[in-house]
């Protein structure tokens, strides 16, 4: 347990614990298993402390130093390390998920098996760092240091490695899927079952100058989103099939859509939904059913260890996103949690990515002010049962033509609901 005069002293600030390290040079502060969740002592010098077990969750540490810490586990969820001293401390295991860690130096560190899920390192120092096995979901490492650094086993997934320096970097049996590599630099990165999916890699400098250990994997995907353009040398080197690397002529000649399109749905309209699926994916729309029973759970532990992650299921990062909207998934938490994230992206992104599909009477004649505005505010495609129309109303078949095409198209948010042309 912590030396709770220990903990006051940091509670108290940087001052409080400055004047106690000079009274007391040859002792390090023990705050293992400590309760300090949401402390705020930026600045403060705790270099060399006991943290273990520590429970440091939106703790506000900001150019704080914890340089030589013990770490190994640490809860630091939300935590504000910003320009923090962590050189050659030790995270293991540690929970850092939604951290703030822009311009921190981790030097040296070792972040084996930590959490970083929505992390922000955007600037960070990591040189030399080990983040063997190190879970990277969503994480910003645009502009970081990450040179000599160690992610064998780590998985970057929907990461930001923009301008990233990844000079001898071991990326051994690194998962590396749908990350931004614009401006990433590999040269002399050690590759080796290392898989590549669906990135785009054409603007990531120093692919041919990486080491091959082993054989690695690129995706066909990786191949469409880079435009045909990766350099050759690199492809033959990763050991992919030559008859592979030549689809590049093709791609770069008629590079595909590869816009994908969710359709969100309460269970019991699944059905419905799939039929829409095939009819969309058979007007040339990629698309995929994303009905509540698909999603796992939506709430993850700020306690939990990497081996305890939630599968990510919950989210889609999609391009497009369409809302079976009958009467019952307009009084359904999920539909309407999904109509509420796709709207904010839509206005983060300045791309009009939500439309609803009407099975039935919910959003064609409201019968309140909710049904009644949602249906004014977005494009409404009527896929409703003959029965259910008005005479002379547009064929399902037309309808869906309608949407295929609506979908194939982009619009900017900024410029209002987008008016589709309904003379195919």
């Amino acid at each position: 347990m912590a030396n709770m005069e220990h903990v006051q002293l940091v509670r108290r600030g940087r001052d409080v614990v400055a004047r106690w390290r000079e009274a007391n040079p040859n002792e390090l502060l023990d705050l293992n298993a400590a309760y300090m969740s949401y402390v705020r002592a930026p600045q403060v010098n705790i270099s060399g402390a006991e943290l273990r077990h520590a429970d440091l969750m939106g703790a506000v540490l900001r150019r704080a130093n914890l340089s030589g810490c013990f770490l190994n586990p640490c809860h630091l969820y939300h935590a504000d390390l910003r320009e923090a001293d962590l050189t050659n401390a030790l995270f293991n295991g540690s929970n850092m998920r939604g951290a703030d860690l822009r311009g921190a130096d981790l030097t040296g560190a070792d972040l084996d098996r930590a959490i970083l899920s929505d992390a922000n390192l955007s600037g960070a120092n990591l040189t030399n760092a080990n983040l063997q096995r190190t879970s990277l979901i969503g994480a910003n490492l645009s502009g970081a240091n990450l040179s000599g650094a160690n992610f064998a086993g780590a998985s970057l997934v929907r990461s930001n490695l923009t301008d990233a320096t990844l000079n001898g970097t071991d990326l051994f049996q690194t998962q590396i899927w749908d990350c931004n590599m614009t401006g990433a630099n590999l040269t002399g990165a050690a590759l080796g079952y290392t898989v590549f999916q669906d990135c785009d890699l054409r603007a990531t400098a120093g692919l041919d100058q990486a080491r091959h250990d082993a054989p690695s994997t690129i995706g066909v995907d990786t191949l469409y989103r880079s435009g045909g353009q990766i350099p050759a040398a690199f492809l033959a080197a990763t050991g992919i099939p030559s008859s592979v690397a030549s689809l590049q002529e093709s791609i770069a000649a008629a590079p595909p859509d590869l816009t994908e399109c969710y359709i969100a749905c309460r269970d019991d309209d699944e059905e419905f939904a799939r039929q829409l699926s095939d009819g969309l994916n058979a007007l040339g729309v990629r698309s995929w059913v994303f009905s509540e029973r698909v999603r796992g759970s939506a709430l993850v532990s700020r306690l939990s260890s990497s081996d305890q992650e939630e599968v990510e299921r919950w989210l889609r990062d999609y391009d497009k996103i369409v809302i079976v909207a009958s009467s019952r998934a307009l009084d359904t938490e999920t539909i309407l949690n999904d109509i509420t994230a796709a709207r904010d992206k839509q206005q983060a992104a300045d791309r009009w990515l939500l439309y609803f599909v009407a099975p039935d009477d919910g959003l064609m004649r409201p019968s309140n002010r909710a049904a009644r505005n949602m249906s004014a505010e977005n494009i409404i495609f009527d896929l409703r049962p003959p029965a259910l129309k008005d005479d002379g109303a547009a064929t399902y078949e037309a309808e869906l033509a309608k949407l295929a095409d609506a979908l194939n198209q982009e619009q900017p948010a900024s410029a209002g609901v987008p008016v589709v042309d309904f003379q195919l």
